[in-house]
């Protein structure tokens, strides 16, 4: 069926074109809010994990290898955030983050946001 628009303001023959149009639109946003969720929280997890590992308990850090064995995404988290006194670049996903403490051995340390911060 061929649409001719009667006003130059009109985009669709009918409310109900206009109505799906608007929410197949949304549901494109929302599918890449979903994942990202998604993946923030498997990174989430993934820390929870490694912060209460012996391995990481003994030596206070974990290594590149364990986190890409659990499925970490480096490229996915919610905030970035520099110690103060180290000036390294912390990456949050909710309230745990990490950052690399040794670039040649690839080490990264976990830590954990108070609560009661933003």
């Amino acid at each position: 069926m061929e649409f001719v628009p009667t006003d130059g303001r009109q985009v669709y023959c009918s409310s109900q074109h206009r109505i799906d149009s608007n929410n197949d639109k949304r549901k494109v946003i929302d599918k890449i809010e979903i994942d990202f969720t998604s993946r923030a929280k498997t990174n989430e997890k993934i820390l929870i994990k490694i912060i209460a590992s012996p391995f990481y308990i003994r030596n206070g850090f974990t290594h590149s290898i364990f986190l890409e064995h659990e499925g970490y995404d480096f490229e996915t988290f919610h905030c970035i955030e520099f110690d103060e006194e180290t000036n390294r670049e912390i990456q949050f996903c909710y309230r745990y983050g990490i950052y690399l403490i040794d670039t040649e051995k690839k080490h990264f340390k976990i830590i954990i946001k108070e609560k009661n911060e933003n």
